[in-house]
């Protein structure tokens, strides 16, 4: 069925799908409960710890973090996240030692504040939505604030690592002489190995997704919207204490090939398939990145539909049983499951990549899509946290099977994080 490096690799719905591999694995996952195992105090500490490693190996004085993911990832902070994302207010600034300084108004109305902050000060007022033509001159006294910060605690390397910030901030600070660095780096490095406690946020949020799944699962009906059955994921996450979604992706029928559509008001009919990616930021703050694909009955299966589902679940059978810490990013895409000719088109546009506060380095390319220059020869570090894709469907055929799997990398096996079932009447 697969080619020739695939070959001796027998997936799960090749031998037994009811007691074996993926579905196997599905149960134990799922034979937990995580919400009761995070210590909010000890993961806030270790990721303030992870990121000022990380600061001090960059050889940077701090870092100034705009995004609202980097600010929650480095003080459990987060106010108004969507908001910030495009007229930031909320910053942090993180010294290689030492306690952080946080800029926000807001924050001591939602929470308390961590032991990591050692002093709150107002508000970033530039954004143009709030400053208008104020912008630059309100810059120029922040600027004042800031450097005033990196004199009192400097490291003497004279570089500030920033996120994103204002494009009149970033240039009066360099006139200071000081040198401005991508932070994106430094915190991407910091939160790809996770603590056990994120490691149970993680599970929290998934646990939620595979719920909103099971809604989908139970309204998926002809006549019903694209729209409206992906509300129940929604609804799931917000009837919870979840977040915003990365996207809104679920596509029927012919809108599921190519891959990546998001949700219309097209109407769902009999006999077609549906996939789903979660994309979803959970309760606590960490995402849920996993797709499936079901079938909208009472209309059986295709002997098409089911090909194109097999060999979506022997591409992840193959990858989760390939990854190991320790193993170079470049190696795993190499031994990767081969994509056979029909499908290599359309294709997913990773074979797998990193996943926390959101989609997270690193990004796994293809074999053949790696360029000749390409650095990314890391390692798989134990406690990564993997989202392993896999989409099979033919340029010229009309739909598309979606399905994805969330990995811990551990020494020899990983451990499978993700247990929503697959469907059965796809695999029989």
């Amino acid at each position: 069925m697969s080619s020739q490096k695939n070959e001796g690799y027998k997936s799960p719905w090749q031998t037994d799908p009811a007691r074996t591999g993926l579905i196997e694995a599905h149960a134990l996952a799922s034979d937990s409960d995580p919400t009761d195992r995070i210590n909010l105090n000890q993961m806030i500490r270790y990721r303030y710890q992870r990121l000022q490693q990380q600061i001090g190996l960059h050889r940077c004085d701090a870092v100034l973090l705009f995004s609202p993911m980097n600010v929650r990832y480095a003080s459990e902070t987060v106010y108004a996240p969507i908001t910030n994302m495009h007229s930031p207010t909320r910053a942090i600034y993180v010294p290689a030692e030492g306690k952080a300084t946080l800029f926000d108004s807001a924050t001591d109305i939602i929470c308390d504040l961590p032991d990591c902050i050692g002093e709150q000060r107002d508000s970033v007022l530039m954004p143009y939505f709030i400053a208008g033509d104020l912008s630059s001159d309100r810059a120029g006294h922040w600027v004042k604030e800031v450097t005033d910060l990196v004199k009192q605690q400097s490291e003497g390397f004279g570089r500030i690592a920033i996120d994103i910030a204002e494009p009149e901030f970033v240039t009066m600070i360099q006139a200071t002489g000081l040198q401005v660095v991508n932070a994106e780096r430094i915190v991407e490095r910091a939160s790809a190995v996770k603590s056990d406690d994120e490691l149970a946020g993680i599970m929290t949020s998934i646990s939620v997704a595979e719920q909103g799944l099971a809604r989908i699962r139970e309204n998926l009906k002809p006549g019903i919207t694209e729209q409206g059955l992906w509300a129940h994921l929604a609804f799931e996450n917000a009837a919870q204490g979840g977040h915003w979604f990365e996207y809104s992706i679920l596509a029927s029928g012919t809108r599921s090939n190519p891959w990546g559509r998001e949700c219309s008001d097209k109407t769902i009919e009999t006999g077609e398939l549906v996939g789903v990616d979660t994309g979803m930021i959970g309760p606590y703050g960490y995402c849920a990145d996993i797709s499936r694909t079901f079938l909208c009955g009472p209309s059986g299966p295709s002997n098409e539909q089911k090909r194109l589902y097999q060999y979506a679940i022997e591409n992840l059978a193959f990858n989760i049983e390939l990854i190991q810490a320790g193993m170079g990013f470049r190696e795993y895409a190499e031994k990767s499951w081969t994509m056979p000719p029909e499908f290599r088109n359309r294709r997913y546009n990773s074979v797998a990549h990193g996943v926390g506060m959101g989609n997270e380095w690193p990004h796994i390319p293809f074999f053949d899509d790696w360029e000749v220059d390409d650095k990314r020869d890391d390692v798989f570090e134990e406690n990564m946290v993997i989202a392993i894709e896999s989409c099979i469907g033919r340029e010229d055929g009309d739909e598309c099977v979606k399905l994805e799997e969330m990995v811990v990398v551990k020494q020899g096996k990983c451990q499978l994080v993700s247990s929503y079932p697959f469907e059965q009447i796809l695999i029989e």
